[in-house]
């Protein structure tokens, strides 16, 4: 009985024993899971190898799914790292009984990558003969990424161009990247465990660096998790840099905050650029003034101004007397200088309150609040006497230059500010038109763009003419003064607006300020031309406008359309005026010779209104000359017979023909006559009319006995 009692006794133990053994075994393999430590065994006597559960796991393998012997360890080892354990397991040898480590990769079923740490301690038997490796292996796969991804991350740190610093709760800085040093110019030596409001314009009592608190206490405070904003701070030399900024709140491992990360970019150069931009925006590069936009936006709130307080303001315009012949003769360079010079000139006679820009080219433009038209006008003529008594020094040479000028008075009610420009433009035009080195103040009967009846812009009603035909062509009579035939028409331009017609004077300016007088010159030409075709006991004359010589492609167009409609060159006869000609003389000489290579010919309009120098007459290609009717005065004068004299017998000597403008009468026309003039052109023997008119008009406008008496 006793036997059995002890024997019982000793089964309950033993089974006692297993259960323990079992909830240790359980517990271990528990442990060595939740820790990613997998033990193993390795008797080098018999070869057996023996891993625990989590060393299965830790290789991919549910436990003693494979098979393990000495060669399993290494089979799964990454191939790069295979030496590297063998080393190791070389070290243990020479290091008996001492624990060893070594980082490896293993590869796992699937192909993904395991870092390891592998630890191992080699035991001897009694006799010193090596017995067995007992060891582990920590995934440490987390730590590895981890750590791997604070290295990039430092290396993008400690690269980046950006300035990158890190500050506590207090504001003391903790660290300092590269990019900060080259923003600020303190080294981390200099900067680290200083106060942030060093880097500040001014210390922590001053504006700029309270107006950052509240930023700063909303991100250390956790109410925000970033800020972007862009700033002002101090370089170590003391000079000030514009900065694009980013604050960020600084966690710790538990996620609570200890500091401020900030991360800046200097855009002090933006800013220059910008400033840069916003002052080519309103200003001229060359002079310095106002350009043209600023100029109309100064002009809108003056109109405004005007109109609420009943006051006057005047606009002038004004342009530099033939300054292409400038830029040819003495160059671009010379050309900027004197607009540069004459810009310093005419702020010098203006007042403080008076507006001065530049349009571009030779063109300026002053708009002067409070002033009527008395002041108005002698303020043009202040402005043109010191551009005219302005000497520019050029190579030992003294360059002296005029101006013409419009000039327009405006109250804000009756105009808008496109109307008002269009209106100085003219005035401006009527000036050169009447000889240049003058002022034109356009009177309040002549003021005003007439838009038409949907109040359209001077741009629409222009365009618009042009693509549905509201052009139309007159034409004046030019008379033989022998025979008293007509025998040449001037074309003449004529826009309808609305029930009216508008002549060109009202409109060539703002088309060839708004870049659209290529596009009329062209309609001209091409009506023009279908015109003489249907006409061939005409010759007809064309007036082309100063821009024209400009235009390379014009020849090509007048031969193709010559072509188109049959028209014979030799009826064709274009005009240019001599302030044009004067002020482009190689291109207009060019394109005159290039005309006529079509067959067409040539005229000098207006001659005797610029520099009346003969010299044109005999190098410029022209079968006429026009001979301007400010020659042909109410009141006879001497004087202007002289001049039409010798324009007549020198143009006859060379080959050409004479033709008297605005001959108005009968005296005027017996005037002309008797000084030799071939042909007359004016109201006296017709009002110019419509070109529809023209077949039923009669050719023999005056008795042929009339003209010879």
């Amino acid at each position: 009985m006793a036997n059995d009692d002890e024997l019982n006794r000793l089964r309950a133990e033993h089974e006692a024993l297993q259960r323990e053994f079992a909830r240790l075994r359980h517990l271990h393999d528990t442990t060595e899971q939740l820790a990613h430590v997998g033990s193993w065994e390795w008797d080098l006597k018999n070869g057996t190898a023996r891993w625990s559960a989590e060393m299965y796991r830790l290789h991919g393998y549910e436990p003693g799914t494979i098979t393990l012997d000495q060669k399993t360890g290494e089979s799964h080892t990454h191939p790069d790292d295979r030496d590297r354990r063998a080393r190791w397991l070389e070290r243990l040898h020479e290091h008996p009984g001492e624990q060893l480590e070594e980082h490896l990769r293993l590869v796992l079923p699937d192909g993904s990558l395991r870092h390891i740490v592998a630890r191992a301690v080699l035991e001897l038997d009694i006799d010193g003969t090596p017995l067995r490796y007992v060891g582990t292996n920590h995934d440490y796969t987390l730590e590895a990424r981890s750590t791997e991804m604070e290295r990039l991350l430092s290396q993008i740190v400690m690269s980046s161009s950006e300035a990158i610093y890190t500050v506590d709760r207090d504001l003391v800085v903790l660290s300092w990247n590269p990019g900060a040093e080259r923003l600020y110019g303190y080294s981390a030596e200099e900067i680290i465990g200083q106060p942030l409001s060093k880097l500040f314009p001014h210390h922590s009592g001053t504006r700029s660096f309270q107006v950052s608190d509240e930023r700063r206490r909303r991100l250390l405070s956790g109410e925000v998790e970033f800020a972007e904003y862009e700033d002002v701070r101090q370089h170590k030399d003391g000079h000030l840099l514009h900065v694009s900024a980013r604050l960020s709140p600084l966690r710790d491992h538990t996620g609570a905050i200890i500091g401020l990360v900030g991360s800046l970019r200097d855009i002090s150069e933006r800013r220059r650029n910008e400033a840069q931009l916003a002052y080519l925006s309103n200003n001229d590069p060359l002079t310095g003034l106002f350009n043209r936009k600023r100029f109309e936006e100064e002009l809108t709130g003056a109109a405004a101004h005007a109109r609420q307080g009943g006051h006057e303001a005047a606009v002038l315009m004004l342009d530099l007397d033939n300054f292409k012949y400038v830029n040819e003769t003495y160059g671009h360079r010379v050309g900027d200088e004197l607009v540069a010079q004459i810009a310093e000139v005419l702020a010098e006679h203006l007042a403080p309150s008076d507006i001065l820009a530049r349009f571009g080219g030779d063109s300026f433009a002053v708009l002067a609040a409070g002033c009527d038209a008395p002041r108005a006008r002698e303020l043009s003529d202040e402005l043109l006497t010191a551009i005219r008594e302005h000497e520019t020094n050029v190579n030992g040479r003294a360059l002296r230059v005029t101006g013409s000028a419009g000039v327009v008075i405006f109250d804000g009610v009756q105009a808008s500010v496109e109307d008002v420009l269009a209106d100085v433009d003219r005035a401006l035009y009527q000036s050169k038109e009447k000889g240049r080195n003058r002022a034109t103040l356009l009177e309040a009967a002549d003021r005003g763009w007439v838009r038409d009846h949907e109040g359209h812009s001077i741009e629409h009603v222009i365009r618009n003419a042009l693509a549905h035909d509201r052009f139309e062509l007159f034409v004046q009579p030019i008379v033989n003064l022998c025979t008293g035939a007509m025998t040449h028409c001037e074309v003449l331009l004529r826009l309808h607006d609305g029930d009216g017609v508008v002549a060109p004077g009202r409109f060539l300016p703002a088309a060839e300020r708004l870049g659209l007088i290529h596009l009329i010159d062209r309609w001209v030409i091409d009506h023009a031309f279908a015109l003489a075709a249907a006409h061939p006991d005409l010759t007809f004359d064309l007036n082309l406008s100063g821009a024209t010589i400009d235009d390379t492609s014009l020849v090509r167009y007048v031969a193709e359309q010559l072509k188109r409609h049959g028209t014979d060159p030799e009826r064709i006869v274009f005009e240019l005026t001599e302030t044009a000609a004067i002020g482009n003389i190689g291109k207009a000489r060019a394109m005159a010779r290039s005309l006529a290579g079509l067959g067409c010919e040539f005229a000098i309009d207006d001659f005797g209104t610029g520099f009346s120098t003969f010299y044109y007459l005999k190098y410029f290609p022209a079968q006429y000359v026009k001979i301007d009717g400010e020659f042909l005065s109410a009141k006879r004068n001497r004087t202007d017979d002289l001049l039409i004299e010798s324009i007549v017998k020198i143009g006859r000597d060379l080959g050409k023909r004479t033709i008297a403008e605005y001959v108005s009468d009968e005296a005027r026309m017996k005037r002309v006559q008797s000084l030799g003039v071939d042909y007359g052109q004016g109201y006296h023997f017709a009002a110019p009319f419509p070109s529809a008119q023209l077949a039923s008009y009669p050719r023999q406008l005056l008795d042929p006995a009339r003209t010879a008496a």
